[in-house]
């Protein structure tokens, strides 16, 4: 997957230069300084930036995605054999009695907390 990052970043960096070409190429054409393709050049970039961040992040998902899959199908075999022996909730360890916690004995008011 990183050389995939780095094709992004490759085909976004020839976008920039292409944008950079292609204003500069419109102002030395114009008389003057025409604002109209220095901003359409501003929105391009912007826009190559959106889509390289849309792009590496949906690389990252997919990264993410394989490692996660890649640890479940490492802890399948352990857990298949936890799965060998059901213990649903009315088997014999799970009805156990549990001793009951001492308690204190009250006497009177007591004081919960103090200011």
């Amino acid at each position: 997957m990183r050389w995939i990052g780095w094709l992004v970043a490759l085909v976004f960096g020839a976008g920039v230069l292409a944008l950079l070409g292609l204003v500069v190429a419109l102002v030395r054409s114009a008389e003057g300084v025409p604002p109209m393709p220095i901003y359409m050049g501003i929105l391009g970039c912007v826009a190559l930036i959106l889509l390289a961040g849309a792009c590496l992040a949906l690389i990252s998902i997919a990264v993410s995605v394989r490692r996660g899959v890649d640890l479940l199908q490492r802890g399948a075999a352990p857990a298949a054999e936890a799965v060998a022996k059901p213990q649903g909730p009315f088997s014999p360890a799970a009805l156990a009695e549990v001793p009951a916690a001492p308690r204190a004995a009250r006497a009177g008011k007591v004081l919960v907390a103090e200011r």
